[in-house]
């Protein structure tokens, strides 16, 4: 998936269960370029980027 910060596509998923952050439906994912830690859900069929951690750097 393409970063919504700066378009780097070296994003990991995260697993984050015990936190509370993430779902099988909107895994939480981390750019490996800048930092950023985003989610993307669906709610009412439109689609959101939910940013959890601004990115460290902009690129």
């Amino acid at each position: 998936m393409k970063c919504p910060n700066c378009g780097d596509r070296t994003a990991v998923d995260l697993d984050m269960h015990s936190g509370g952050f993430t779902s099988d439906q909107s895994p939480v994912k981390e750019c490996g370029a800048c930092g950023l830690v985003w989610r993307v859900t669906v709610d009412a069929g439109v689609t959101k980027i939910d940013i959890i951690k601004p990115a460290d750097r902009k690129n």
